[in-house]
């Protein structure tokens, strides 16, 4: 994360949990809070690194304070303001990057109409939470605020601790091994080629994320997913090897998988980051997207459930690999299935195309993915965004693919398409 810079506070994450009127007041709100960090361990961790050696340390708390932003509006505010408001100072208390060695991994600020909290926003930091966990906290925190059913008392809740104890364990380690068969197997496919030449100079800053937002796309991937029997994730991580396959000039290529492991009840309990990287190696083969769909499902699938290890193994392996290879591995491409749910929620009506077309999001000097595709849904808006290294792929190709994903998934719905035509139409050149 620390690669990352300033930039690091982009990858926060925000929510906000919305009190319908009258609200509750303020010292409720706050008894909540207090119930919620002390239920949930990673909600009062530090991660030090003291030696700056690396060798991080995680300090949890059994007491402390959590400084709690109010933010007062008057009575008369419309519900309206009251959102517009939490979702301002959501975006303000995620400005900065944390300072995991001083504060809490985690954020909150109240927003009060006529001193009655109607709104509570939470910043989750991204080194001690990923998107299901801090969904997971805010759900908690609306129960206790809306006086539903609590967390379980702490002993029944499967914790940091029990995760760790558990990957020291002998069925732990046990899996940890099987995940390295999985990945030196997968990785004695990828061959041992040069990269193509760089694009110099890059663009400013070099590495560049768009989005689009369509709801055709999605339709148009449930129809697909619909017909090859696979799901909409496998469909766009098909497309999304395809082009990192054309961008790169090679006909086989790694693709990491962010996979969620919660695969367990317990695991979907654990309110802290479990997501690690699987792994799929993708060859471009002459079939159809049909067929090469259906391929990449069978492959994926295998890759998500390899997911869990010791990231010093993975780092051992991949160090042993390429101590015999003339070209390291290029692990720097990436796939996000970020929806919780990993399916699409399509509003009523006819699916529309983008009215506006790919939009910019961000650039960053530094990251250490050279291509991403993410899936994310935000409210009734199904999105897909691209981050791309410009000396990879040139700035300006980088909308051009994403609204050829979209014209390719509207045109692949009606009909069968073959997989060697689906680099032109990203408007890339074929391997």
């Amino acid at each position: 994360m620390l690669r990352y810079g300033a930039a690091f506070a982009t990858l926060s994450l925000r929510q906000v949990v919305p009190l319908a009127a009258p609200g509750v007041a303020l010292g409720a709100c706050l008894d909540a809070i207090r119930r919620l960090v002390e239920t949930h361990p990673a909600l009062r961790t530090r991660f030090a690194d003291p030696a700056g050696s690396g060798d991080v340390r995680q300090d949890v708390a059994a007491e402390g304070t959590h400084l709690v932003e109010v933010y007062e509006l008057g009575e008369h505010a419309s519900d309206g303001a009251v959102a517009a408001v939490a979702e301002r100072r959501g975006r303000k208390l995620a400005t900065e990057p944390f300072r995991h060695g001083h504060e809490w991994p985690v954020r909150f600020g109240v927003v009060c109409r006529g001193r009655r909290v109607r709104a509570v926003t939470l910043v989750c930091s991204h080194v001690a939470f990923d998107a299901w966990s801090a969904d997971l906290v805010g759900t908690a925190l609306r129960r206790l605020l809306t006086g539903e059913p609590g967390p379980a008392p702490t002993g029944d809740v499967w914790q940091p601790l029990d995760q760790a104890a558990h990957e020291r364990s002998e069925r732990g380690l046990r899996e940890d091994a099987r995940a390295m068969r999985h990945w030196r197997s997968r990785l004695a496919e990828v061959p041992d080629t040069a990269p193509r030449p760089a694009y110099d100079p890059p663009a400013a800053p070099p590495i560049q994320q768009w989005w689009v937002t369509s709801n055709a796309l999605a339709a148009a991937s449930v129809t697909l997913a619909e017909r090859t029997r696979t799901s909409t994730s496998a469909v766009l991580l098909t497309l999304a090897a395809t082009a990192l396959s054309a961008i790169r000039g090679q006909r086989t290529v790694p693709l990491k998988l962010i996979a969620g492991n919660r695969f367990t009840d317990r695991q979907q309990r654990l309110a802290c980051s479990a997501a690690q990287d699987g792994l799929m190696v993708f060859e471009r083969a002459d079939v159809s997207l049909d067929d090469a769909v259906r391929e990449v499902y069978r492959r994926s699938t295998g890759g998500y459930m390899r997911g869990q290890y010791n990231p010093d193994s993975l780092t051992a392996l991949t160090a042993e690999l390429n101590g015999s290879r003339r070209h390291p591995l290029d692990l720097t491409g990436y796939f996000n299935d970020a929806r919780l749910s990993h399916d699409w929620a399509l509003p009523p009506g006819p699916a529309r195309r983008s009215e506006r077309g790919p939009a910019f999001v961000r650039g960053y000097d530094r990251n250490d993915m050279s291509f991403c595709v993410v899936l994310a849904q935000q409210g009734p808006d199904c999105q897909v965004s691209l981050l791309a290294d410009t000396r990879r792929l040139p700035a300006d190709r980088i909308p051009g693919v994403l609204s050829g994903l979209e014209s390719l998934l509207c045109d692949a719905a009606c009909r069968e398409l073959a997989l060697h035509d689906v680099p032109e139409a990203l408007g890339l050149p074929p391997a």
